[in-house]
């Protein structure tokens, strides 16, 4: 039996992966709410092992370098998330509110993929913003 076995299944891919955890508000309703939603890193650069570490519940650093965001543990880079600078500032097709990416947050960890073997592939959830003077 696997650690992640009291999880509810969200869903599960012809692959034999499970998403486990909260499925959580719609992306439309955390953008409205200033705190965007995460759903997944990217593949490029390939993630860290050390994503297989990551539980439903954790909280980890986002900050924006460059055009990418980076999500950190307290060991170092996981990885990159999927967001886009292109996204930043552009209007929701659904709200029509606009869009705004953080530059640096708390990632807060409601989701996991997890392999048929029961080991962490990727993670999902909200990041938080991080309150800035004057912003």
């Amino acid at each position: 039996m696997s650690e992640h076995d009291s999880q509810p299944v969200i869903s599960e891919r012809k692959n034999g992966d499970r998403l486990i955890g909260i499925a959580g508000p719609l992306a439309q309703d955390l953008y409205d709410q200033g705190t965007p939603p995460v759903h997944g890193l990217a593949s490029k650069p390939v993630p860290s092992p050390r994503v297989a570490d990551v539980r439903i519940g954790d909280r980890l650093r986002v900050e924006r370098v460059g055009d990418q965001w980076t999500v950190r543990d307290r060991e170092g880079q996981l990885g990159i998330l999927r967001w886009r600078r292109a996204d930043d500032g552009r209007r929701h097709a659904v709200t029509g509110k606009v869009v705004r990416l953080p530059h640096a947050g708390t990632l807060h960890v409601q989701r996991l993929v997890i392999d048929p073997q029961g080991a962490v592939k990727d993670i999902g959830g909200y990041v938080e913003p991080e309150q800035t003077p004057g912003r």
